[in-house]
């Protein structure tokens, strides 16, 4: 079964809903520690012979433009992580949709390729916040990643299905690839991404996966440059965050790299059935027809 490896690019200091979170201004200011986390990242690909989707935030691309470009140029999907890393629900929807759509157009113009794919930050978008998917299509993108099927801090999408679907819009129909969640006697549990991946133990995460296959279901891992580097600067974070953003950052590594040998991944465009070509673009209804939900 052809699973889907993504890579939200953001910097050590975007975590969302803290105090302790420099504001905008201040990013610049702040040292950066993508490069070298998002090297060791292409290298592992490279190594594995991985294609992945790299979700980065505009305001990042503007200022890595060669290394946007150098992956861009080894074969990965480059898709959008929006420009500020905003929240729906913090921003509105006039502000959000700016926030998306300079995004895309940022690093469209860098790659000089169509971006397909959006994910919001830290998945956050709930049933109150419907609307950002009709943003999200009118704005231009085919496909969206943003649903994480369970309860969260900033968002609560339960009900929604876990498989592949569509969500039809004011504008057309929007594909959604939702998180990876297994499901165990009704209950959806969380092994392939973040803080989730650190945390569960190899064998957990090995058994998850096999569940989730046996269900008929991509994996869909979702991995921040950050967790893979131990000696990242620390946000003064309350005991429990730290403990979700802190912890096991070792383990991350010997992880991934059993994943990546003993998955087969693809882009998430082309688990979509989506390519991304220049400035063309394709897209094949019938592959997705089978799990087709209207959440609408």
């Amino acid at each position: 079964m052809l699973n889907a490896f993504s890579i939200d690019v953001e910097d050590w200091y975007h975590i969302l809903n803290s105090p302790a979170t420099p504001e905008v201004m201040l990013w610049d200011s702040l040292e950066s520690r993508v490069e070298t986390n998002l090297r060791l990242l292409l290298e592992m690909l490279d190594t594995a012979n991985v294609r992945a989707t790299f979700f980065w935030l505009g305001w990042i691309g503007d200022r890595n433009k060669s290394l946007l470009r150098e992956c861009s140029d080894a074969g990965h999907e480059i898709a959008s992580h929006g420009y500020h890393h905003v929240l729906p629900d913090k921003v509105g929807a006039e502000l959000f949709k700016d926030d998306i759509d300079r995004a895309k157009k940022t690093l469209e113009d860098i790659t000089g390729k169509q971006v397909l794919g959006f994910r919001v930050a830290g998945f956050g978008i709930s049933k109150s916040t419907s609307w950002t998917f009709d943003i999200i299509k009118e704005v231009g993108y085919e496909y969206d990643s943003s649903v994480f099927p369970g309860f969260r801090a900033h968002n609560s999408m339960f009900a929604t299905s876990v498989g592949t679907h569509m969500i039809q819009t004011e504008t057309g129909p929007l594909i959604e690839v939702p998180v990876a969640a297994t499901k165990v006697l009704g209950l959806r549990l969380y092994f392939f991404g973040g803080g989730y991946l650190r945390l569960s133990p190899l064998r957990l995460i090995q058994w998850g996966i096999k569940r989730l296959h046996q269900a008929g279901y991509p994996l869909i891992v979702y991995i921040h440059p950050r967790e893979l580097d131990p000696d990242q600067p620390r946000l003064p974070l309350s005991p429990i965050r730290r403990f979700r953003c802190y912890v096991n950052l070792k383990s991350t590594l010997p992880k991934l790299q059993w994943l990546l040998k003993e998955c087969d991944f693809v882009p998430i465009c082309e688990l979509a059935n989506l390519t991304q070509q220049g400035d063309q673009k394709q897209l094949s209804l019938p592959f997705m027809l089978p799990r087709l939900k209207i959440l609408r």
